[in-house]
């Protein structure tokens, strides 16, 4: 019975999330959605769906959208990639902004904040001369929950683990009593976070020197892949800025955006 709701369902999250699932992910649904049946109304992930697709979109609704959203990160995730941030693109950035003093950054699907504060780290650490520079990373999601958790700056030991190395946790982290790691004010003073669904309407308040949009276009149909980078291109800096992508992303023909070499990846700029 299932299957009779799914399309609808894959539907309402092509339409809200532009997440593109078939058949084949039933079970990635099941497992996703059996933890919030336990604490409610419904006795099946079926009854769930069922109501789902014949109510209008909701609070329940984000509920589910928020379960169904990938959000594996990790601090300083492929190595190669911020190698290159801080050979390549930093020092460019900082050449072309000696007059304004300025740095602004926007990691698009933030997530749980890892990336954000990832970088921050990195221009602490590696970029001393920048003391005295205005430098704003801004991180957005469509998930509450994972921006919640970016804002509170607080991570598990295991989260921690992910990518920082003791030097980094002794510097850059606080562990409180129950062994959580909380980021350094200095670092967390570096980021702000807020809402925003790549998909739906949506502005950012200024161009940017570096977008961050890693991960996350995997997720969405080509269509929507090529309306997501030609609009995220609007607020890239025209002059020198750079757009991210993952690394194992392959992005499809934009007449938005041209790539170039960044050591073992690949940046894209405005054309």
């Amino acid at each position: 019975m299932l299957k009779v709701y799914l399309p609808k369902f894959y539907q309402l999250l092509e339409e809200h999330l532009g997440i593109t699932l078939d058949e084949s992910k039933q079970y990635l649904i099941e497992s996703r959605l059996l933890p919030l049946i336990e604490n409610s109304e419904f006795d099946s992930v079926l009854s769930l769906i069922k109501y789902l697709t014949q109510n209008n979109v909701g609070v329940l609704h984000w509920k589910v959208f928020e379960l169904l959203t990938t959000n594996e990160t990790s601090f300083f995730r492929d190595k190669h990639v911020f190698d290159g941030i801080k050979e390549i693109l930093i020092p460019e950035i900082i050449k072309n902004n000696e007059t304004s003093k300025t740095i602004r950054i926007w990691n698009a699907a933030v997530s749980s904040g890892q990336e954000a504060y990832s970088i921050a780290i990195l221009i602490k650490e590696y970029f001393p001369q920048l003391k005295d520079w205005n430098i704003a990373i801004h991180g957005t999601d469509v998930s509450k929950a994972m921006l919640d958790k970016a804002k509170s700056g607080i991570y598990t030991a295991h989260e921690v683990s992910r990518g920082i190395d003791q030097f980094f946790k002794d510097k850059y982290f606080t562990v409180d009593d129950n062994g959580s790691y909380l980021i350094n004010q200095s670092i967390r003073a570096m980021t702000t976070f807020s809402s925003l669904n790549l998909i739906s309407e949506w502005s950012m308040p200024e161009k940017y020197d570096l977008v961050m949009l890693r991960n996350v276009l995997i997720y969405f149909n080509q269509k929507t892949q090529v309306a997501v980078l030609d609009k995220v291109a609007n607020y890239i800096d025209a002059n020198h800025g750079a757009l991210l992508v993952g690394a194992s992303e392959i992005l499809p023909k934009t007449t938005a955006l041209e790539r170039s070499a960044l050591g073992g990846t690949f940046y894209y700029q405005p054309v």
